[in-house]
């Protein structure tokens, strides 16, 4: 069944349009292309820290901190814990003029692989509408346009001990009026900066040091104080 599911994901990945390469600065690399039907851009960005994939997983699970590393971005938290390995997160985006603010719900889900690890997020803007758990209140309570179409994955690849190669992907359609130029600018800058902070970060003792078996045991911690 999995290799089912990798020779159709990569018959997806040949019919789409070609990668363009926007800009390569101080060791991350940003690449666009067109997605059928929408006027916006899909990014790639690439980039090698000096950390395990542990360390990576454990950094991109600390929501909390969202708004400190992904560009643009001004709140980050998790909604949900269904299990380790799924989970339901909110982020919201202080956009530049003419653009409106923006919020996101992500349904995120985690899988490992022999070389590392993919985390992949698909927009569930629906999620908190028939729920009243406390964040989900906080959620219905902030009136700011929800964007409803966003898919993308962040791939880590061991290259070394304590070295991983990242890969982000992500396509959205931020929903409202936005210029298609503003988006197509952002769409260079939000992984260029945000990949420059990330590696920095994920250098820091909490993510550095993390593993995989001590991540569990912490959002095991999580989930028992949240339900």
């Amino acid at each position: 069944m999995k290799t089912v599911l990798w020779m159709i994901l990569i018959s997806l990945e040949l019919m789409a349009a070609p990668w363009q390469l926007e800009k390569e600065d101080d060791g991350i690399t940003v690449y666009t292309r067109e997605v059928t039907g929408s006027e916006f851009l899909e990014f790639k960005g690439i980039v090698e820290v000096d950390a395990s994939v542990d360390a990576v997983v454990a950094f991109l699970y600390d929501t909390e901190r969202t708004a400190e590393w992904i560009h643009d971005c001004d709140f980050g938290m998790t909604l949900e814990e269904v299990d380790f390995r799924d989970n339901y997160i909110y982020q919201t985006f202080n956009l530049p003029f003419p653009a409106s603010d923006r919020a996101l719900i992500l349904h995120s889900t985690l899988s490992y692989t022999l070389k590392g690890a993919r985390l992949d997020s698909i927009a569930a803007s629906d999620f908190c509408k028939e729920r009243e758990t406390e964040r989900c209140q906080r959620v219905i309570q902030n009136k700011m346009l929800m964007i409803t179409k966003s898919k993308g994955s962040y791939t880590m690849i061991k290259t070394g001990a304590s070295k991983t190669k990242i890969i982000w992907q992500l396509h959205t359609e931020p929903g409202g009026y936005i210029p298609t130029w503003l988006a197509n600018a952002l769409v260079v800058d939000l992984p260029l900066y945000s990949l420059a902070k990330l590696r920095e970060m994920v250098l820091e003792p909490r993510y550095y040091k993390m593993t995989r078996r001590e991540l569990e045991r912490l959002w095991s911690q999580e989930y028992k104080a949240f339900h």
